[in-house]
């Protein structure tokens, strides 16, 4: 399995109600696909992130694109993953 971190830029030190609001939204769907295990959230220093252990590191990059189309669309992220 591959840890995957996703990041997701926000205006302020720290994210708003609603852009976590929306990050939750986020990966639930996520978790909902059953592709990974979700490993934990956070924010700050401007930015909001949140990471999943997966077995298929390109159909989880899909998987965000669509989430964050469907719930953020038109913001920018960043997918890492951990060796």
């Amino acid at each position: 399995m591959e840890h995957v971190f996703v990041t997701i830029p926000v205006a302020a030190t720290w994210p708003t109600r609603e852009e976590l609001i929306l990050r939750n939204a986020i990966t639930d769907s996520l978790e909902s696909l059953g592709i990974g295990t979700f490993t934990g959230a956070g924010g700050g220093m401007g930015e909001m992130d949140f990471s999943f252990q997966v077995h298929d590191v390109p159909a989880f990059h899909v998987a965000v694109e669509t989430a964050m189309q469907s719930h953020l669309p038109g913001a920018k992220f960043c997918v890492r993953v951990s060796k």
